[in-house]
């Protein structure tokens, strides 16, 4: 046998060997095993599992790489997939696939679930409607319990192990109810549904925000809510799950937008050109104010050129002036995003913060203080330190509120680089504070 025959060979058992590893793992598993290969491997193994085992792997793997795998997969294997997954699933999995390859995909789906997908595509991806899934439990207010478990139990559509209620609707199908599967089991089963359900439900509008759900699972512990048209017809349900990705999501687009990152969705997966385009902008307005910050110390030149070590302190004032900044800032972007802050709270807020700058501004400037006289060995030189971290720290209260706090006002994301701006004001603040201190020292004390 030749070397690469028997290398072969050998590749092919390995191959073998990892399909049989796989095949006893978790989807999730599997999916952070296989998510770092390339994308010909990556199908190759695809080729060798199941198909409702390979639609659970790909719905947890990254976006770009879903959006990668429909691209390029055989349109027949992907036909075979889809139906496999819940509809909010797949309408994620298809959402960025170019228009020519999903009308090729659609064209050969069953008619139903190109309908429930299609439906699901129209919402707005941050809604309700865009992550809710279309697979629901229902029934009719007139079946009785026996009937209800029958309908239940030949609704292949329905099948879900996680469910445990049953929704309620009259025969026009708007939500009137919800019926728990123990009600099913243990009650009378010649009652109505409609005598047995429970008719204070909440439900959420198909419109409703994302962020606003995530807030509602977390205050009320919910394993599902029902998601209604405006009409009141019962259209799908958002379950935990759906949640715990989108708190993720939301996370995740607050730290990048804080820091300039345009989408707030990039991963390590984005291509290089969309990262440069996500961070391009918010760098070119960091370096505007940079040279906003450096015009500011430019001003006091002449005090600089006459005292020297006043170069060494600068640095300091903006670390923990930008520091300090951004400690607020975080407590303020997070409480926004979960609603935790009503219109006019703010002003309390900022007195809270002005008093914690105020004593983090006398601690850490006494600290300042003390180190800088015992270094140069000028006491006017430590007291202008001092007087300066003292006030920058208040500035960045001030700054750490007022930036989102105005940003909301102005209806644009809190979230959205407003760690730049607020480090912007804190360094320019800091800066003119300590320069400006200084200079009068020199004119008064000979510092």
């Amino acid at each position: 046998m030749h070397e690469r025959d028997i290398e072969k060979a050998i590749e092919s058992e390995a191959f073998s060997e990892r399909i049989v590893r796989l095949k006893e793992m978790h989807p999730s598993d599997i999916a952070a095993e296989i998510e770092s290969l390339e994308l010909d491997e990556i199908r190759e193994v695809f080729r060798n599992l199941s198909d409702d085992t390979t639609a659970d792997v790909i719905t947890e793997l990254p976006q770009e790489l879903q959006t990668e795998l429909m691209e390029n997969m055989r349109i027949e294997r992907v036909t075979e997939i889809i139906p496999e997954m819940y509809s909010d699933d797949a309408a994620d999995a298809l959402s960025d696939v170019s228009p020519e390859r999903l009308h090729d995909i659609m064209e050969q789906l069953p008619e139903e679930e190109v309908e429930e997908i299609s439906d699901l595509m129209d919402y707005p991806e941050d809604s309700a409607g865009g992550i809710m899934q279309k697979e629901v439990h229902a029934i009719q207010e007139d079946l009785t319990l026996a009937e209800a478990r029958e309908a239940i139990r030949r609704d292949e559509d329905q099948e879900d192990v996680s469910a445990i209620y049953v929704y309620v609707t009259d025969e026009t199908g708007r939500l009137k109810g919800v019926l728990r599967l123990r009600d099913l089991l243990f009650r009378d089963l010649r009652l109505r549904a409609r005598q047995v359900m429970i008719t204070e439900v909440r439900s959420i509008s198909v419109t409703a925000d994302q962020e606003e759900i995530a807030n509602l699972f977390q205050k009320y512990n919910y394993s599902s809510l029902p998601v209604v048209d405006d009409s009141g017809l019962l259209v799908g349900r958002v379950t935990s799950d759906d949640v715990l990705d989108v708190i993720q999501e939301e996370a995740t687009e607050d730290m990048q937008r804080m820091v300039g990152i345009i989408s707030g969705e990039e991963s390590v997966l984005t291509s290089w050109p969309q990262s440069v385009r996500n961070r391009l902008p918010w760098l070119c307005v960091n370096l505007c104010t940079g040279f906003c910050i450096a015009g500011v110390v430019s001003l006091f030149e002449p005090a600089i050129e006459q005292y020297a070590l006043l170069a060494f302190f600068l640095p300091i004032i903006g670390l923990l002036g930008g520091n300090a900044g951004n400690q607020t800032l975080t407590i303020m972007v997070r409480s926004l995003a979960l609603g935790e802050i009503e219109n006019k709270e703010w002003k309390q807020l900022l007195v809270k913060e002005l008093l914690i700058g105020c004593i983090n501004g006398l601690a850490i400037g006494i600290a300042a203080g003390a180190i800088s006289w015992l270094w140069i060995g000028k006491p006017i030189l430590g007291t202008v330190v001092f007087l300066a971290m003292v006030l920058n720290m208040l500035a960045a209260a001030v700054a750490g509120v007022m930036v989102p706090i105005s940003l909301r006002a102005l209806k644009i994301d809190p979230a959205l680089a407003s760690s730049i701006m607020v480090t912007t004001v804190t360094d320019i603040i800091g800066f003119f504070l300590f320069l400006s201190l200084a200079t009068a020292a020199i004119s008064m004390f000979s510092l």
